[in-house]
């Protein structure tokens, strides 16, 4: 009969540790499933807010004073790419808008005369170019640009194909609303091997 007892005892002891490791087991499924969902749903919840946040960035117009940099910049962009890309493909099109971005004197510097003069193996192409504005608080009528670049030229009948370093900087004035250059100082030219 102990024995009996203690064979019962024993079992029913066995059955409880068992019940109880099993509802340890469950309760800790239970949790991480419902951490792991938690962790989903925020995690959606989040994505959903940033694709919110970037929408409404998008829609966001630009200040005045950050719109009139940019507009300065790209006019020395075009600047550049007018000034400095010397070929006789498209040489027409670069003539028509350096007219419309650059004061009459600098643009008779740039082009003195009506057609292309340097034939057609001259090319010389702008590369890398980096911009940096000196001071720009808005409102200003007159700004400086630092232009720094790669340009390669190359002479096909002479057998001249180089690299320089250039920086140049770049005044602008406004006229009718729009950025206008009007010189142009450089400061540094260097070949490079």
């Amino acid at each position: 009969m102990k024995n009996k007892a203690a064979l019962l005892f024993g079992a029913l002891a066995v059955v409880v540790a068992g019940v109880t490791i099993f509802n340890i087991y469950l309760n800790h499924n239970i949790f991480n499933t419902t951490v792991s969902k938690q962790i989903q749903v925020t995690n959606d919840s989040l994505k959903q807010e940033n694709k919110e946040l970037k929408k409404q960035l998008s829609e966001v117009c630009l200040s005045a004073q950050e719109q009139q940099k940019r507009d300065c910049l790209n006019t020395v962009n075009q600047f550049i790419d007018v000034s400095y890309h010397r070929e006789k493909d498209g040489f027409e099109d670069r003539k028509k808008i350096a007219k419309t971005i650059m004061d009459k004197k600098l643009y008779e510097q740039f082009y003195p005369s009506e057609k292309f003069v340097y034939g057609d193996s001259y090319t010389s192409t702008p590369n890398d170019l980096q911009l940096y504005v000196q001071q720009y608080d808005g409102g200003q009528e007159e700004v400086e640009v630092i232009a720094e670049f790669t340009n390669h030229l190359v002479i096909k009948d002479e057998n001249v194909d180089d690299q320089t370093h250039d920086i140049i900087k770049v005044f602008l004035r406004k006229e009718a609303n729009k950025w206008v250059v009007y010189s142009i100082e450089e400061l540094k030219t260097e070949m490079m091997k």
